[in-house]
């Protein structure tokens, strides 16, 4: 796929191949042109640097260099897959530390089948050369001596060989994953457990839904109730309980892979975007515990951060932050390629890693109860440290309290849309109905607060921000 994509693009020039407003012809398009053929958008970017509406493109040598997954000098690249390759003065580069001086003199092309793509600047266009003579031509052209080197593509090992039917995995928990019309279901084949469900596969062009999910009345499994943690988190529970009622019927195992997140997991819907929050805290978490190398033992924490391991020994950080999101916002774009690969297709990986934290959920009440840590430990950090300082919640009741968090937890309204509520005379139902896009939502809140609030759980205690607590 990629080499096809590559030999389309020979003879053409960057404003050919940048659809945003990076095309000067008298500057360095070499990562430029790379980033768009290999899909690395980390900044700094063509749509940082000059603007546009479309994905933006690296364009910066030494920094495609530090992302590369694993480097080394050209003796040592692989012959089985495409790599990234740099000519630059041998003194530019220390290997060990995956590091390239900012230098002017240095350039980078894609190797497939031993022939390099590159831009050429002088030329402005894309041009297919042998490896000797792209290290013949800057070796003339730069000062010094020249050295070629290589770094796997950034994001090429996210990508996981899955044997559907697990027979080959004996060393953690397998799973044979099976097919029937558009439902996906899983069995731990080294286990004598029992098939279980995954999800249904949806493929809504017009609304931009690609993945797996559950519909509400095939949810199953373990689920959350405030009762059982109100000891340990106090009336925190119960503004959970709210919440975890709308998002999945408060079922611990419930996932999707089909919004701009890429994967949800749990009673709380953790998402996958979100740098140090949500969903990469679960997995943090349980980073060096026996579960995870059980469940995803492609994952291990180095130097602090959460980075997928590849078999070869090389390491790609998943907690990179990428400015991928909607309108440049920052993501784990490298985090939710590992869960979720392709966000256009459903493909085995994301099924494997869907069964995975299903199986585990169901399998191990630690599992469960970080899920509910890391649900409270979030909402009591945006409580005092947001929505406290944005509506000045001191003496407000938590059924209040547990709205605003709701709506914010979803995106639903912006702050003032939420302080206008606030500011009305019937307040619950203004906060309730706040968005008219979301109204089985609204029909889930009156249905949970009127069940807690008639046990006797909710509606009496009113937040006390000096404490961050409800008394």
């Amino acid at each position: 796929m990629l080499k096809a994509t590559l030999e389309a693009l020979i003879g053409k020039s960057i404003n050919q191949i940048c659809l945003n407003n990076f095309h000067d012809a008298n500057l360095n398009h070499c990562a430029h042109f790379v980033s768009h053929a290999a899909g690395l958008t980390f900044d700094f970017n063509c749509k940082t640097f000059r603007g546009g509406s479309n994905v933006g493109a690296n364009i910066r040598v030494h920094e495609v260099f530090a992302q590369c997954p694993k480097v080394g000098t050209i003796a040592q690249a692989p012959s089985d897959r495409p790599y990234l390759v740099f000519v630059t003065k041998d003194s530019n580069v220390d290997v060990a530390q995956k590091r390239m001086q900012n230098v002017p003199q240095k350039h980078i092309g894609i190797v497939v089948d031993n022939m390099v793509y590159h831009y050429s600047n002088s030329a402005d266009k894309v041009v297919k050369w042998t490896i000797a003579k792209f290290l013949d031509t800057f070796q003339r052209v730069y000062s010094g001596n020249q050295a070629l080197f290589y770094g796997l593509i950034p994001g090429s090992d996210l990508l996981l060989d899955i044997d559907p039917t697990g027979n080959s995995i004996t060393s953690s928990a397998a799973f044979a994953l099976t097919q029937r019309q558009n439902e996906w279901y899983a069995k731990e084949t080294n286990s004598n457990g029992n098939e279980f469900y995954v999800g249904r596969e949806v493929n809504n062009t017009s609304a931009g839904y690609f993945g797996i999910y559950q519909r509400a009345n095939e949810y199953y499994g373990k689920q959350y109730n405030g009762d059982d943690y109100k000891d340990s988190i106090d009336h925190w529970a119960y503004l959970l309980h709210i919440t975890g009622y709308c998002e999945s019927k408060n079922h611990f195992n419930l996932i999707n892979t089909y919004d701009r997140a890429k994967f949800t997991f749990g009673f709380y819907q953790l998402a996958a975007h979100t740098p140090k929050d949500n969903l990469i805290l679960l997995f943090r978490r349980f980073s060096e515990s026996a579960n995870m190398k059980k469940y995803f033992p492609e994952l291990k924490m180095t130097n602090g951060s959460l980075h997928r391991v590849n078999e070869n020994g090389s390491q790609t950080d998943l907690e990179t932050v990428m400015n991928t999101g909607p309108n440049g916002a920052p993501q784990l774009q490298l985090f939710m390629n590992f869960l979720n690969p392709i966000r256009k297709r459903i493909d085995p990986q994301e099924i494997l890693h869907a069964a995975r934290l299903i199986h585990w959920s169901e399998k191990d009440r630690l599992m469960r109860d970080a899920q509910v840590a890391i649900a409270n430990e979030l909402l009591q950090k945006k409580m005092t440290q947001r929505y406290h300082r944005w509506y000045d919640l001191d003496g407000k009741s938590d059924i209040i309290c547990a709205l605003v968090a709701d709506i914010h937890h979803q995106g639903r309204a912006s702050k003032a849309r939420v302080q206008d509520a606030l500011n009305s005379n019937d307040v619950q139902e203004n906060l309730i109905t706040i968005n008219a896009n979301y109204i089985s939502r609204a029909d889930d809140l009156r249905t949970i607060i009127n069940q807690l609030k008639t046990a006797g759980k909710i509606g009496t205690k009113v937040y006390k921000a000096s404490l961050n607590e409800f008394v």
